[in-house]
């Protein structure tokens, strides 16, 4: 393999389709990752961990006792319409590379890659580079409940699976359930007698007052979404979708939801569904059916703790800037708050914000070496090198 710099090298992983095409997966991306470590970071010990077939995490340590845990995806999104090129096909123009994973998040991996080359040798680093970031999280959900993940015990952890080059200290968490209500129905001149539409949307409100009560200086008020809402006057069940009358003086009897709530420290997805259930309980004759999907925690570390992290940041760009954890989505980087309690965690990446998940994505070729100089100084401020 020629040697590639971090340009070349961004350029390289974006031709490796690494998508959820039913076929490869993400494999070009994982057997070429391997290759790349036993040839320019040979001190490090490799291990697959098959996740499914044709999908394998990537995770690597020295020989060292884990102090410094760094993650991140290597998934794309499917390609959408719009891309006015091959996005698997790198074009470098105006100082910038546009190419389908260039932001989220292949220039973050060619920037640690290169950090870690030049860099060289270590004591107490492991690297994790996961699948399935984009729809599931089946790649870090694999590697929480293995005994790899209890092989190691680290002090900090980072991901570069970010934008903006900004820190994030924290990560609001990630709840969501499937709430199903039926009633009897009636007639429309008295709504306050049946149905389950009313006794849905003053949940709904309460709910959101209650929220508030959990607000956290870091990461705001909890925010919840209603992601799917059906409801009607049931006639028949099918297995694939309800049939509703049409007829306006009848007051519907069944409802079905997906509601996500964004949670800050302290709220959990049993505190959600307590507070669901004791509410919609109240009323009389309604069936309530709650049934979980995920509840992950989110983290928050304090800045007092990454005074390390920060001072690499500043020495390469002069400043630090932060991510509003208030208005950014869930990071499965929390799901290791869970394995690694005394851990500090955050995140940095220098993807270009607004492009991800979009035709046409990119990534500013100067942001790159900026990254792989951060990278390289926050392991030696860590690790004491």
């Amino acid at each position: 393999m020629n040697f590639m710099n971090v340009i070349e090298l961004t350029k390289k992983l974006i031709s490796l389709p690494s998508y959820d095409d039913g076929n490869l997966y993400e494999k070009p991306m994982s057997d070429f990752l391997v290759t790349y470590v036993r040839e320019y970071l040979p001190w490090m010990q490799i291990e697959l961990q098959e996740v499914s077939a044709n999908r394998f995490n990537v995770f690597f340590k020295d020989a060292g006792e884990t102090q410094l845990l760094v993650v991140d995806q290597i998934d794309t999104v499917i390609p959408d319409a719009g891309w006015t090129t091959n996005p698997l096909e790198a074009v470098e123009r105006d100082g910038k590379i546009f190419g389908l994973g260039a932001s989220d998040s292949k220039g973050n991996v060619a920037s640690l890659l290169k950090a870690l080359e030049a860099n060289g040798p270590t004591r107490g680093l492991a690297v994790l580079f996961y699948v399935d970031e984009e729809y599931f999280f089946k790649g870090m959900n694999k590697f929480v409940g293995s005994t790899l993940a209890s092989s190691i015990d680290p002090q900090w952890i980072l991901s570069v699976d970010g934008n903006g080059s900004s820190l994030g200290t924290g990560c609001r968490g990630l709840v969501e359930f499937d709430l199903e209500l039926r009633s009897a129905s009636g007639h429309s001149a008295n709504p306050q007698t049946s149905g389950v539409l009313r006794p849905f949307l003053k949940t709904l409100r309460s709910f959101e007052d209650w929220l508030t009560s959990y607000k956290d200086d870091q990461q705001g008020v909890p925010t919840w979404n209603v992601a799917r809402l059906q409801s009607g006057l049931l006639l028949r069940e099918d297995a694939s979708r309800p049939d509703f009358g049409e007829q306006g003086n009848r007051i519907p009897n069944f409802l079905q939801a997906k509601i996500e709530v964004r949670t800050t420290p302290g709220l959990s997805g049993e505190e959600i569904e307590v507070f669901w259930r004791s509410s919609l309980e109240g009323s009389i004759g309604l069936d309530v059916r709650i049934a979980p999907v995920f509840a992950y925690a989110g983290f928050s570390t304090p800045r007092s703790e990454l005074m390390n992290v920060e001072q690499a940041i500043d020495s390469i760009l002069g400043r630090v800037d932060y991510l509003d954890a208030s208005t950014f989505g869930y990071l499965d980087l929390s799901m290791l708050a869970q394995v690694y309690p005394e851990a500090r965690l955050c995140s940095f990446g220098i993807g270009e914000p607004g492009t991800n998940h979009r035709a046409n994505e990119y990534v500013v070729c100067k942001r790159l070496e900026e990254g792989q100089a951060i990278y390289q100084q926050i392991i030696q401020n860590l690790l004491m090198i």
